[in-house]
């Protein structure tokens, strides 16, 4: 063989193996996945998924032709993942678009979707589960432009609010034990946050006029906003994140270098305010 065909033949297998390289990400797998059940591929889809046969391929008992998913949030969490997946109704029916989570596991050759936990919502919809497509945009809000305007944030929680009417009392009472959880948490951090502006108040007395009028402001708005969470609703928990989003740009017109040692505890917390409340909203829309 001379050098030439030699050279040629790897630049074929370079370019087949390309081709043919499996998704990487998780939103390549996921894409890929749904490709293939839309496709009926059983053979791709096991590759892709957590399935060991194709005979264990049903397509999730419903027809998929035609079917172009959009995806949204994606978590990634070492050796776990979640993508908001948004599934047109079936090909010739009247149905809603099914919005649910492709849930992914780390395997040793790389990402798979976790066939039976994905398809669950499919094969067994819960009545909830027409709320999942708001709280999951209400989640993206939050991820997105958390320490900007919250008045959308408001608009989608009195939404809320006004669907939750329409399910069962069972369902609303599930809702409501959820919110009052979380009302608790939620009022408890924000009670320690306006706790520590207090105490940097007291021990700075002698700050800028203008920095003291700021944390006074924010400590009042967040203590105001908490005491409000002892019976929580949807608007009192559309509240606390305003006030959570302002007291996060109050904090960043401070000017004096007095507050520098606080600050960062401060972001901190206002940190771990928001992944709760993200959590809070995932959680609830897969009950």
């Amino acid at each position: 063989m001379n050098v030439r065909l030699g050279w040629l033949l790897v630049l074929v297998a370079v370019l087949v193996s390309a081709g043919c390289s499996r998704p990487e990400t998780p939103q390549e797998v996921a894409a890929a996945f749904w490709q293939s059940v839309a496709d009926n591929d059983a053979d791709e889809v096991v590759a892709l998924s957590t399935l060991t046969s194709p005979s264990q391929f049903d397509g999730y008992k419903r027809g998929w032709t035609n079917a172009v998913p959009s995806f949204g949030r994606v978590v990634i969490e070492e050796r776990e993942a979640s993508i908001v997946t948004r599934l047109p109704p079936e090909e010739g029916s009247e149905g809603e678009r099914l919005e649910l989570i492709t849930y992914l596991v780390s395997a040793e050759d790389g990402w798979v979707v976790d066939y039976e936990r994905t398809g669950d919502p499919i094969l067994n919809p819960s009545p909830f589960s027409g709320l999942m497509g708001q709280l999951n945009k209400l989640g993206e809000k939050l991820s997105e432009s958390f320490d900007q305007s919250s008045d959308d944030l408001s608009q989608r929680m009195d939404e809320l609010a006004r669907d939750l009417e329409a399910y069962s009392d069972d369902l609303r009472r599930q809702t409501d034990e959820a919110m009052s959880d979380f009302g608790d948490q939620l009022r408890d951090a924000m009670k320690d946050l306006e706790d520590s502006l207090d105490e940097a108040l007291e021990d700075n007395e002698q700050a800028p006029a203008e920095d003291r009028v700021i944390l006074e402001q924010a400590s009042w708005d967040l203590g105001e906003k908490a005491d409000a969470l002892e019976e929580p609703t949807a608007e009192h928990l559309a509240d606390a994140s305003r006030s959570i989003a302002a007291t996060g740009e109050r904090l960043s017109r401070l000017s004096s270098e007095t507050w520098a040692e606080y600050r960062g505890q401060w972001e901190e917390r206002l940190d771990e305010i928001r992944d709760d409340m993200k959590a809070f909203f995932e959680d609830l829309g897969q009950r």
